[in-house]
Formats: structure tokens, sequence, C-alpha cells
């Protein structure tokens, strides 16, 4: 397998990367995103910049995930409220939009450790 077919979106690296971000973030803390981002992109990512992108595309898609179902489980009382604590006017949106920068910014940054660390050992 070569080194561009890990940077498609559709790669072994993205479906562990999808697999432990979900189990992690069930499980974990959520800065555990962090810790599954590396993992995968450590075993299986194919260059720094596919693993960032995919890094921070699957946590943002799990981060919106979650993000959702509590917004959904709590009837919008929880997001409004933390809106509201946090310097965002009370914008549940805005909350959202922070929120999956945070996460994508974790994830691709994890990823790119990740390969980082790998690369470095392989030296």
């Amino acid at each position: 397998m070569n080194a561009s077919s890990n940077n498609k979106i559709f790669s072994p690296f993205t479906g562990l990367l999808l697999a432990l971000a979900i189990l992690f973030q069930y499980l974990l803390p959520w800065w555990s995103m962090a810790l599954a981002s590396a993992i995968a992109a450590f075993l299986l990512a194919g260059s720094a910049g596919g693993a960032f992108r995919i890094g921070a595309f699957i946590n943002v898609l799990v981060w919106l995930a979650v993000a959702f179902w509590s917004h959904w489980r709590s009837e919008g009382i929880l997001t409004t409220k933390i809106a509201g604590v946090l310097p965002l006017g009370g914008s549940a949106v805005t909350l959202f939009v922070v929120t999956l920068v945070v996460g994508g910014l974790i994830g691709g940054l994890g990823a790119l450790s990740g390969f980082q660390i790998r690369q470095l050992i392989k030296k």
C-alpha cells in the first residue's frame, strides 16, 4: 500500500481512527481524542498533511455527533446554559462552531504528533 492511499478519506487509517475516536470518546475524557488520533496516525498515516487533515476531519465528525446528541438529550437546555456561561452571547450555534474548531485542532495535532513520532523512531 503506498503512502497516498492512506491520505484518502476511505482508508485503513481513517477506519482505525474512527473506531478509536468513538471508543475513546465513549470511555475516556475529552482529551483522549488526541491520543486516539496519535495512535492511528503512528500506525497507519501516510504523510504529515494527510494525518492532520484526516485527524481533524474525523475528530470534527465525532465531536459533532456527540454535541448534537447532548443537545438533543437535554432539549437544548445544556447547550444554551453553557453558551451563556462562556463569552458567546448565549449562542448555541457559536458554541457548536467553537467546539468543532477545538475538536478539529485536537484531532489534527494529535494525528500529526503520532505521525511525527513514527518518523522520529524510524531515524
